[in-house]
């Protein structure tokens, strides 16, 4: 089947968005691209475009709006690779498009999962610390593959074991529950830990080392 031909009848700046213009094909309004597409693919009046150019036009334009929209995105925080396809995905751009965008930003640096991973644990553990395995379970919720964030995690937890830094806050939440019922006390102090997603046997003896840090004698009565 012979490709259908269209004729660039004119070509104007839009007045809502001056680093764009519109393209007219036979008369009337076709598609509007950015400047940087019109500079890679020059078009002017009275040029015969031929359908397969004019999608090459439109899949550069996409591009462009991706890029640009992932940008500001990344402008915001750091994303993982599945979070910002996920949010491209939502303004309806197409899946080749967004593959070849992601491709881009990886490529230079912009995108890159074992770096935002490293930051996401250290930044963690500076501000809420909590076990390797809900860190695990965090990023695997942003997109990682569970392999790449127990790497990441094991790298990036800190110099403390997570034995020192359940004890560390089992200490600290013990001494804010101080003039509770002591056994209330030690059983919040318990779930406090259980929420950070440690084992019961991690919980358990930190419980205990806060108990003997806050002088009491009794060991903590925490349920299985």
């Amino acid at each position: 089947m012979e490709e259908a031909v269209f004729r660039v009848t004119a070509i104007e700046r839009q007045k809502r968005n001056p680093s764009r213009v519109s393209v007219y094909l036979d008369g009337a309004f076709a598609f509007g691209i950015d400047d940087e597409v019109l500079f890679r693919h020059p078009i002017h009046e009275g040029d015969a475009l031929r359908e397969s150019f004019v999608d090459e036009v439109l899949l550069s334009d996409e591009r462009v709006r991706a890029k640009a929209k992932s940008l500001r995105l990344l402008g915001r925080r750091a994303l993982t690779a599945a979070e910002l396809r996920d949010r491209l995905e939502d303004k309806d751009f197409s899946d080749r498009v967004i593959r070849l965008v992601i491709g881009d930003l990886s490529a230079v640096g912009l995108l890159n999962d074992a770096a935002f991973a490293e930051s996401f644990v250290h930044d963690r553990m500076m501000l809420r610390p909590c076990s390797k395995r809900m860190l695990v379970i965090e990023l695997v919720r942003k997109g990682l593959a569970e392999e790449e964030a127990a790497r990441a995690v094991d790298a990036s937890y800190g110099p403390k074991s997570e034995a020192e830094v359940a004890g560390d806050l089992a200490l600290k939440k013990a001494r804010s529950l101080a003039g509770e019922d002591p056994r209330r006390a030690r059983q919040k102090t318990a779930d406090f830990l259980f929420r950070r997603g440690f084992e019961w046997d991690i919980a358990s003896e930190a419980v205990i080392r806060a108990v003997e840090g806050m002088g009491a004698g009794e060991e903590p009565a925490v349920d299985d």
